[in-house]
C-alpha cells in the first residue's frame, strides 16, 4: 500500500484534539519521539509529532482505518534498517525510498523547510526518527517486514 501525493494534500493541520488522540492512539510513536528528541527547546520534537501525525493520517485515508498501535520493538527494528540504510545509500533495493516513494519525497521536504529553524543535527534526528515510523507503518498496512 503506497502512500500517495493525493493522500497527503488531504491531511489537514491537526487541533490540540486530534494530537491529543494520536498520543493516545499511538504511545508508543509518541514516546519514540520523546525519547530522542525531546532536547533543548524542544522544537525538533514539536515538527516531529505533528509531521508523524501526518503520515499516520496519510496511512489511515490510504487503507480506510487507522493503522495498528507500532510496538516499541517495531520502531527500534525500523530505526536500525534507517541506520542500515543511511550508511549504504542506495544498497537496499526495499529500502525507504522503495518502499513509499512519495512519502519520502514530502518527508525530506518537511525537513529541509520546517516550520521552525532547526539546527541541521535536529534535522537530521528528525528525519531518522520519521523514517523509522514510516517503516514501521509499512510493515503494519503491508506485512513486509523491515529489512
Amino acid at each position: 500500500m503506497l502512500v500517495g501525493e493525493q493522500d497527503l494534500a488531504m491531511t489537514p493541520v491537526p487541533d490540540a484534539g486530534a494530537v491529543g488522540w494520536f498520543a493516545a492512539r499511538q504511545p508508543g510513536v509518541v514516546r519514540f519521539l520523546e525519547e530522542r528528541l525531546l532536547v533543548g527547546d524542544g522544537d525538533a520534537f514539536g515538527v516531529a509529532l505533528e509531521t508523524a501525525w501526518r503520515i499516520c493520517t496519510a496511512f489511515e485515508l490510504r487503507q480506510g482505518v487507522p493503522p495498528p498501535r507500532v510496538a516499541r520493538s517495531l520502531l527500534e527494528r525500523a530505526e536500525t534498517a534507517v541506520v542500515r540504510e543511511a550508511g549504504h545509500p542506495g544498497a537496499y533495493a526495499d529500502g525507504f525510498a522503495a518502499r513509499q516513494p512519495a512519502l519520502c519525497a514530502w518527508l525530506a521536504a518537511v525537513i529541509d523547510t520546517p516550520p521552525v529553524p532547526l539546527a541541521r543535527s535536529e534535522k537530521q534526528a528528525a528525519g531518522a526518527c520519521l523514517a523509522a515510523i514510516v517503516y514501521a507503518l509499512d510493515e503494519l498496512t503491508t506485512g513486509r517486514a523491515v529489512p
